[in-house]
């Protein structure tokens, strides 16, 4: 009994050659910090109000008045 060829044998193929395909695109993002200054402008205003504060203040007056014993205080004394 004659040998077929590659009888015994684990058949291979021969290599192929590669296919290339288109490339894909990958992107990756990375976020780094950046100082970004935002102004806040302030303005500052000085009001001045009036206010009534009260401060009593007190008057004096001063008189004579004469209580005597006689009836009409507003005739004058009587001389003895």
């Amino acid at each position: 009994m004659a040998l077929q060829p590659n009888q015994g044998k684990q058949f291979q193929c021969p290599p192929a050659d590669p296919i290339m395909t288109d490339p894909e695109r990958v992107v990756r993002d990375f976020y780094h910090p950046q100082k970004v200054q935002v102004i806040h402008p302030i303005q500052i205003v000085n009001r001045h109000h009036c206010v009534p504060v009260y401060e009593h203040v007190y008057t004096c007056t001063e008189t004579d008045e004469y209580c005597g014993t006689h009836p009409h205080p507003h005739q004058g004394m009587l001389r003895k």
